[in-house]
């Protein structure tokens, strides 16, 4: 098993899905899965996967403290191994996750892969992560394309476990993110777009 990746199995189509999850189950770390595939399949969807992998759901949970204790008592039946909810909305509602989600583990999102996260997360992030160690999230999102953020988050991250997408598809590379402070790597379109996706994991650990 490689401890390091997290597969994003953004996939709608169940056969393929249940198809790759099991075929890789043993070379990851976790499954993630997101709002596209939940919509698409039915939460039922967290409990079949939850047979071959950890599973996390990345909803991006952002909302008042009450809506995100609604949210998170209803994922919490399907029990997956963690969810990702947004800190940016404020410490109450990151409290709410929190405190109310039994097991399962809290990742909060620090900063995102994207370009736009320059703009409002980036600069922020000293204060997102101090909210994810003070509120007992269980690890935060950094981004694994841009190494010199990663290392910065990495500095100040405290006991929280950084789960790093941007990797493959979006052009980060998996050894420079691991190498630049980031736990667990998250990769999707480069696993589940690829003809031989358990030979692609396997290959990771040669690249550069």
């Amino acid at each position: 098993m490689n401890h390091k990746i997290v597969a994003s199995l953004d996939i709608t189509d169940e056969k393929k899905l249940i198809s790759i999850a099991e075929e890789i189950s043993n070379s990851v770390f976790a499954i993630k899965i997101n709002w596209p595939t939940i919509l698409s399949l039915g939460k039922s969807i967290i409990g079949k996967l939850s047979m071959f992998s950890k599973v996390i759901c990345d909803l991006k949970i952002a909302d008042i403290p009450n809506t995100n204790r609604l949210i998170i008592e209803q994922i919490s039946k399907e029990n997956p191994w963690a969810v990702i909810g947004h800190l940016f909305p404020g410490p109450d509602s990151m409290k709410s996750l929190v405190d109310n989600s039994g097991e399962i583990k809290i990742i909060g999102v620090a900063s995102m892969s994207n370009p736009g996260s320059n703009l409002y997360l980036n600069p922020n992030f000293e204060n997102l992560v101090s909210d994810a160690i003070t509120l007992g999230c269980y690890g935060i999102v950094a981004p694994g394309n841009d190494y010199e953020l990663l290392g910065k988050i990495s500095r100040t991250k405290g006991p929280l476990k950084i789960f790093s997408p941007g990797v493959g598809a979006q052009g980060g590379g998996y050894k420079k993110a691991i190498s630049s402070g980031s736990d667990y790597v998250i990769i999707g379109r480069s696993i589940y777009e690829n003809p031989e996706p358990l030979k692609y994991i396997m290959n990771l650990e040669g690249e550069n």
